[in-house]
């Protein structure tokens, strides 16, 4: 009896003596269990477990992914909807002077190509304050960009059919600032399809990027890295931004709304034609393949003292990158940047000018001495 008593006691010593389990062992404390275990009871996590825990992530990224794409094309296809302009079409207003002006000159049209930023509507506007002028020569029109991105294939075909259709066979551009570009462009495809381009006209029209100002570099340089990802969204931030930049004795509030009340007039452009115009802007005149034809005479107005685009610098580009033309200049002093709609007068003064310099009626041109 005593040496089980003995052995009894001893018992607990020789236990404690038994070498210990590895950690991770099944039935160990919690104390000897991993951090990552801990807490968890003596169950161990199933392989099963975790192929379903990947399963389960995979599906959210994937829903994730989807919602996020889906929203980006909502995003811009609502900014579509907002300002889905005319397409590429030549608008030629029906009044009596445009009707007067396809008799009196048949076979003859100016084209206006609107500005970097302008909308169809401010197009008209401005073709409406030089028409007087225009009309003194031709029929006059203007041709609206796509909402898609400016594309110069479709803007001649554009001119084209219309001029198929009206028999025109002698173009008068007008380019409004960027428009100026575009034109020097389109006229050798004009030209090579029996288009003749009597006359192209500058209207404040950048020679390069190198041209524009500071403040227009910053946003063009930004506008073809960010604007195609805003959309809607863009919209109206770009709204609001306008609105707060000129407030016009608003407060920040009523000025804010009024930006983008604007930013979503339905006459104005997309955000997604604005980037393409940016990105041809950065990159003429390399688009430019040097075949103006050395008939087409080259008229120059502006305003000594844009604050848009460097005038002197402008002007010297177009006669570097023209040199075989004919031009004259006529300045258009204190009308800032490109606003025939502002000041129709000054413009209308100047373009008229212009044509009776390079393109005279012949009831203009003086009569040839004859010698006997």
């Amino acid at each position: 009896m005593a040496n089980k008593l003995a052995q009894n006691k001893r018992a607990p010593a020789q236990r404690s003596q038994t070498p210990a389990q590895p950690e991770d062992a099944p039935g160990s404390g919690p104390a000897r269990r991993p951090w990552w275990r801990r807490g968890r009871g003596p169950q161990q996590i199933h392989p099963g477990h975790q192929i379903h825990d990947i399963g389960r992530r995979r599906f959210l990224l994937t829903m994730g992914t989807a919602a996020a794409v889906t929203a980006f094309r909502a995003n811009i296809a609502l900014d579509y909807e907002f300002t889905e302009n005319t397409s590429f079409k030549v608008i030629t207003p029906d009044n009596p002077a445009n009707a007067a002006a396809a008799q009196q000159f048949p076979g003859a049209a100016w084209y206006l190509l609107g500005g970097f930023e302008v909308s169809n509507r401010t197009a008209g506007n401005k073709l409406a304050a030089l028409q007087p002028a225009m009309n003194e020569r031709a029929q006059a029109s203007y041709i609206g960009y796509s909402n898609e991105g400016i594309d110069v294939a479709q803007l001649f075909i554009a001119i084209q059919n219309d001029a198929y259709q009206r028999k025109i066979t002698t173009a008068y551009l007008y380019g409004d600032s960027f428009g100026g570009m575009v034109a020097v462009v389109l006229a050798p495809l004009l030209e090579q399809n029996g288009i003749h381009v009597k006359m192209i006209v500058f209207g404040s029209s950048p020679s390069n990027v190198a041209d524009v100002l500071d403040p227009g570099k910053r946003y063009i340089s930004l506008a073809g890295a960010v604007v195609p990802y805003l959309g809607i969204v863009g919209r109206l931030a770009v709204g609001a931004w306008s609105g707060l930049a000129n407030p016009n004795g608003q407060d920040m509030y009523v000025a804010a709304r009024t930006g983008i009340a604007s930013s979503f007039d339905t006459g104005q452009n997309s955000l997604i034609l604005n980037t393409s115009q940016a990105t041809f802007l950065k990159a003429f005149p390399e688009q430019y393949d040097g075949g103006v034809s050395p008939t087409t005479c080259i008229g120059l107005m502006y305003d000594p003292d844009d604050f848009i685009v460097n005038a002197s610098l402008a002007i010297r580009g177009w006669h570097v990158l023209l040199p075989r033309n004919l031009f004259f200049r006529y300045d258009v002093p204190n009308t800032g940047h490109a606003s025939p709609e502002i000041h129709p007068d000054t413009y209308r003064t100047g373009l008229r000018i212009l044509q009776d310099t390079l393109v005279p009626l012949p009831s203009q041109q003086q009569p040839r001495t004859r010698y006997f």
